[in-house]
């Protein structure tokens, strides 16, 4: 191909912002702990472990994951053969994933889930139940104790070996802008070849703060507070026009210690709180991820009332916004040289969502007069499989119904209720292998009672399972034709606040060359956001 034949040559490109995939890899880690429990224990029925504050932190070619782990166990005691249940304290753990080219400014998503709790029984141990445990395992301190008077009820404890397995997945990404080239003029369109691209393009992102303030009841008077749980349930986000509306519920257990009988004792408090956060280019229907965490909570009890307190809470949430886009990008130009970049990104397959009922008949542990609000729903247990167009999710509807109990005092109690679903989710293209995230939330539930037996309950809730499936893949895009000084353009989108004196700086061209570029536009003075200018440009030779 001669140099006549590029005269008529031109590169038309677009500004691509997607998220570069730098790698990923997942790890497992063990968290090993001895763990007392009170009493004989003929077996341990049960363990709702949870993960709490995941986060991670890339360092150079590895991400460092840490996290909370919180576990309740639920024992059968072999006394009396009651299920009972223990809370074991908070365990942070730390674990370092390899993911060689990550360095540190690198975005980062952490997905963490609980593979496998065990436990081994090691032995019994004595002990006084208003005593440390170092002074009840020691068995000549009992007779010294006894001597002078002291006549503790002794008990047994059962010390048992916990062993929880972490499975932990990390994909590091750089958010880049790069001019791909999309069409080319003026030669054999047999000669161009290009690939459809279907990627999640940056819109922007951004970081608020919000403060949540609350009055707390303690229900008596307390002396001192001990410590604050605090975790973040049910956030949902919605983008609109250059914003992200975030809302969401801040739960707390406040533990206490009463000034009656220095007895510690626990409140929960739920609010609800909504924020704003500003992020120019956003818009209805726009992707949205959002990323919260608690970085400060503290409860000061009221000096003049100690049944009361105030809590100030600091939430931090980033929020990320993305387009779904399709684009045909060149791959190659036969016989032109090129400038190529390679583009390592999860392309989209597909996304769809699902509705499904799950309709069950519980049983609740006291006649029920009315329902007591809305329950607390989580989703536990998430499997997912990819099959040939199809997506199989697998999951746990958990519920904690408040109820309020026949009889003079309107008391009101709670109880918990597990489902398991299935949903099928048509996705055309996918197969086994693709990666697949899944969004699952409650979008209504109902309670019919039974008249004849008020401790019956008829429950209908429906949820909605949104899954989106995405593949990665490793491309090469031309970025640049060298064919001689024979100009070529960019095609930009306008932003919010751009004018056209502040795009010809931000690409180095002549303010009148860019409106000459864009005779289209009557007004040089109004552009609006959404607008396509053509950013003329000179190939390099």
């Amino acid at each position: 191909m001669g140099k006549d034949e590029f005269k008529g040559l031109k590169c038309i490109t677009d500004l691509l912002k997607v998220e570069q995939v730098v790698g990923e890899n997942a790890s497992q880690t063990s968290v090993i702990r001895d763990v007392i429990l009170p009493g004989k224990v003929r077996k341990i029925a049960e363990v709702d472990t949870k993960l709490q504050n995941v986060s991670g932190r890339v360092i150079e070619n590895k991400v460092v994951v840490e996290g909370v782990i919180h576990k309740q166990i639920f024992y059968v005691e072999e006394e009396s053969g009651q299920l009972k249940e223990f809370t074991v304290d908070d365990e942070r753990f730390v674990h370092f994933v390899d993911v060689p080219g990550a360095m540190p400014g690198m975005n980062v998503q952490v997905h963490a889930r609980v593979e496998f709790v065990g436990h081994d029984f090691i032995r019994e141990e004595k002990a006084y139940r208003d005593e440390p445990d170092d002074i009840a395992d020691d068995i000549a301190i009992e007779d010294d104790l006894e001597s002078q008077g002291f006549h503790k009820k002794k008990k047994v404890n059962s010390l048992f070996r916990q062993t929880v397995i972490l499975e932990i997945f990390v994909k590091v990404t750089e958010s880049i802008q790069l001019d791909v080239v999309v069409d080319v003029k003026g030669i054999d369109k047999r000669k161009v070849k290009t690939e459809l691209l279907k990627v999640e393009s940056v819109v922007g992102e951004n970081a608020a703060q919000v403060a949540v303030h609350s009055e707390i009841d303690f229900g008596r008077p307390a002396r001192k507070i001990k410590n604050v749980d605090a975790e973040i349930k049910h956030i949902t986000a919605r983008p609109i026009e250059n914003k992200v509306i975030v809302e969401g519920i801040l739960h707390k257990q406040i533990f206490f210690v009463s000034a009656e009988d220095d007895v510690v004792l626990e409140v929960s408090v739920d609010e609800k709180f909504t924020h704003f956060i500003d992020l120019p280019g956003a818009f209805p229907g726009a992707n949205v991820q959002v990323h919260p965490r608690v970085e400060y909570v503290d409860v000061d009890i009221d000096a003049k009332d100690p049944t009361r307190g105030k809590q100030t809470a600091i939430i931090d949430i980033f929020a990320k916004v993305t387009e779904t886009v399709q684009a045909d990008v060149v791959t190659d130009i036969k016989d032109v040289p090129t400038e190529k970049e390679l583009l390592k990104v999860a392309q989209v397959i597909g996304e769809g969502s699902k509705q499904h009922n799950v309709v069950a008949d519980l049983t609740a542990p006291a006649p029920v007069r009315k329902m007591a609000g809305p329950p607390d729903t989580r989703f536990e247990n998430i499997e997912v499989k990819v099959i040939e167009d199809k997506v199989i999710v697998e999951a746990d509807l958990v519920k904690s119904i408040f109820f309020v109990r026949e009889g003079d005092v309107p008391k009101v109690m709670e109880f918990e209720a597990r489902e398991h679903f299935t949903v099928f989710v048509d996705i055309p293209g996918a197969k086994p292998g693709n990666v697949v995230q899944v969004y699952p939330r409650v979008e209504y539930t109902d309670f019919d009672l039974d008249h004849h037996d008020p401790r019956q309950i008829r429950q209908t809730t429906v949820i909605e399972v949104f899954v989106k499936v995405t593949e990665f893949v490793q491309l090469e895009v031309v970025v640049g034709c060298h064919v001689g000084p024979k100009p070529s353009v960019t095609v930009y989108v306008v932003q919010p606040g751009d004018t056209l004196f502040k795009i010809a700086q931000r690409f180095g061209v002549s303010l009148d060359d860019l409106i000459a570029a864009n005779p289209d536009i009557s007004d040089p003075n109004l552009i609006f956001p959404g607008q396509k200018i053509i950013i003329p440009r000179r190939l390099r030779s």
